[in-house]
């Protein structure tokens, strides 16, 4: 429990040693480029996974294309939670109200089949990322129908083993299989925030 604690409480960036996987230069131009966006304003956040999601892209650029056209065009202040879906081929998109937790209330997680892409549109809700495995010990065996395995950190973490991320409604998010994530953290205060996540397959 002190260790999620003082994980959470930490309210700078913790970016040193992040474990962060290079971009290729065909990535990190494709990237940078950001036609992918198809116009949408919102940026990732700075620390992505460039080349795991220049790779996804390649394997169905019609289907991020079309997600990226869906949120550009809706209005998420005006959606209605759990009523509004968006579904493809291999994606489905929510929108939700959530009350965010204390600390020794949030959970780390993972999923194997799926990437998260999360867009909190009105609050600031607290996240954080780890890629640091060798620093978890699994708290639960994975469950296949839920996609989801949950952990902790063995000892008290350091600054170089994960990022805290204050989301920004200028600012989206994608948790790849590799990065063990931690959502609806208290950022600034305890509120209920709403959020925009689409689930999308992860293509081997």
């Amino acid at each position: 429990m002190k260790k999620l604690c003082l994980l959470l409480l930490c309210g700078a960036f913790a970016v040193a040693g992040f474990a962060q996987q290079k971009p290729s230069p065909e990535a990190l131009q494709w990237y940078k480029q950001a036609r992918w966006r198809q116009g949408w304003t919102v940026k990732p956040y700075q620390e992505m996974d460039v080349e795991t999601f220049y790779q996804q892209y390649q394997k169905n650029a019609a289907m991020y294309d079309s997600i990226f056209q869906w949120l550009l065009t809706i209005n998420p202040l005006k959606m209605e939670p759990a009523k509004d879906v968006m579904t493809w081929s291999h994606a489905t998109a929510h929108c939700q109200d959530l009350a965010l937790r204390t600390p020794e209330n949030t959970q780390w997680e993972q999923h194997h089949k799926h990437i998260d892409l999360q867009w909190v549109v009105r609050g600031s809700e607290r996240m954080a990322v780890t890629r640091d495995t060798s620093a978890l010990v699994a708290k639960n065996a994975y469950s296949e129908k839920k996609d989801v395995q949950n952990f902790r950190f063995k000892d008290a973490p350091t600054s170089d083993q994960y990022i805290l991320l204050d989301s920004d409604p200028k600012q989206f998010y994608l948790f790849f299989p590799s990065d063990i994530h931690e959502c609806c953290g208290i950022a600034r205060k305890p509120e209920t925030v709403r959020k925009i996540v689409v689930k999308i397959e992860y293509f081997e």
